[in-house]
């Protein structure tokens, strides 16, 4: 099983990251904070679908994606290929070490990989290399608090290679970070929705292969129809807000390279 086979929220959990803020077609926004102009070289090291290049290549970026899968990157490049993107190129490669040249980016985008390499300190310091003096950072891993819950229903494959082989608490994953020189602007908590989504619909799966089940339970579309409801009610972000910080199911640091 690798993650290109796990269950899928779908477009909710996608829905949810715009309510909190994240790519933002007004602001430019990537993040609450991060914007993307024209003038913005940007890398995306592991960009998997593409969705958060796509957004930057929307915005006129020079944008380079890289990944290990041969398709991940042919899916990317065909969502590129009619952006007005400054430039763009699509790198294969294993990022050991990333194939780019010392301080390329404005801004590095890595999201859930660094809970997938054997080391992360030296994926850090490869991220950090290719990051110009000055410039951003946006790193994304899966919070300890939602891998804890996933592992009651998730097959055993789910955490061992080249899945998930580590978990980062929020001060883990801040104390990365900071031992390797990055100043923090910002750490942030996202994805409840999937948090409880994830678990729900391993539950449809069998047990020990991850495999869908010919009729599976309809628990998973049951929390989705309300989760959907919820949001659409004028307090729902109330409930939003607060399961985000208590059940999180991705965690983001927004941070600067000393210049």
């Amino acid at each position: 099983m690798t993650d290109d086979s796990r269950p899928k929220a779908g477009p909710t959990g996608w829905r949810d990251r715009g309510l909190d803020g994240w790519m933002n077609s007004q602001t430019g926004e990537l993040t609450s904070g991060l914007r993307i102009t024209s003038a913005d070289t940007v890398i995306d090291v592991g960009c998997g679908d593409g969705v958060f290049i796509h957004f930057c290549a929307r915005q006129g970026a020079e944008v380079i994606f890289i990944d290990r899968s041969e398709a991940a990157l042919a899916k990317t490049a065909a969502k590129i290929a009619a952006s007005p993107a400054r430039a763009q190129q699509g790198i294969l490669s294993d990022c050991d070490p990333i194939p780019l040249q010392d301080n390329t980016g404005d801004l590095v985008i890595c999201t859930e990989v660094l809970e997938h390499v054997p080391d992360p300190r030296a994926f850090l310091r490869e991220l950090i290399r290719v990051t110009k003096p000055g410039a951003r950072l946006l790193l994304t891993v899966p919070d300890s608090r939602s891998e804890r819950l996933v592992a009651a229903t998730a097959p055993p494959q789910y955490f061992q290679e080249p899945n998930h082989i580590r978990t980062f608490s929020a001060d883990d994953f801040r104390q990365l970070a900071q031992e390797a020189g990055l100043v923090i602007e910002s750490q942030r908590f996202v994805g409840c929705f999937e948090a409880v989504y994830w678990p729900l619909a391993w539950l449809t799966c069998e047990p020990d292969s991850g495999l869908p089940l010919d009729n599976p339970h309809p628990i998973p579309d049951h929390w989705t129809r309300l989760w959907s409801e919820l949001q659409q009610h004028p307090q729902g972000y109330r409930i939003r807000n607060a399961l985000n910080e208590l059940l999180p199911k991705s965690q983001s640091i927004v941070a600067r390279k000393p210049a």
